[in-house]
């Protein structure tokens, strides 16, 4: 792929990104929002209510943030020679990423955990039979659910990103092997017609 056309679907993709993510931002206030105002009006009649339609209009609104920044990252930073300048753009996006990863999302989620489902310790998820318990009560809150869906979505980012790093590392240098020759029984490289 040439240089000239990544800079144009990079920035295709930073373009549909950026308006995918600002329209479905629009679509999560318009959701979020009371359906009366202050002075009895009806606001956003058009937008369905409920927390179910306010989490897929985040999850389409990061969606949209995530290809404008692979965008970016195809349009400026991606197999091409690396510079300080490029090394600047493609730290700034993975901190970015970072911070969705590691701040946005656990953020959004315990927002909706904690205020909107209420996952209080005080509702049981799952309550053990007590003669497994050794006749003592043994539940699980769903306050402990929570902080279990979350840690394991940390834990699982912490392990699989550096992982995924180092992997792509291997990539890069095995694309850039030369493949090897096909040789023959006797020792002496094989013609291979396409």
């Amino acid at each position: 792929m040439s240089d000239r056309l990544k800079l144009g679907l990079g920035l295709g993709a930073v373009v549909v990104g950026l308006i995918v993510a600002v329209a479905a931002a629009g679509f999560v206030h318009a959701a979020e929002s009371e359906i009366v105002n202050e002075l009895g009006n009806e606001m956003y009649t058009w937008a369905p209510r409920g927390w179910v339609w306010v989490l897929l209009g985040q999850v389409v609104s990061i969606g949209g943030v995530l290809l404008a920044m692979a965008g970016l990252t195809l349009a400026f930073v991606f197999d091409r020679p690396m510079t300080w300048a490029r090394a600047s753009i493609g730290a700034a996006l993975f901190v970015g990423l970072m911070l969705i990863i590691f701040g946005l999302i656990p953020n959004q989620f315990l927002t909706l955990t904690q205020s909107t489902l209420e996952w209080t310790p005080q509702k049981t998820f799952v309550a053990v039979p007590q003669w497994l318990a050794l006749n003592n009560e043994l539940s699980v809150s769903y306050a402990a659910l929570k902080d279990i869906l979350l840690q394991g979505f940390v834990a699982t980012m912490l392990i699989g990103i550096p992982v995924f790093m180092w992997w792509w590392q291997g990539y890069q240098k095995r694309r850039d092997e030369p493949k090897p020759q096909p040789v023959s029984s006797y020792g002496r490289p094989m013609r291979v017609e396409d």
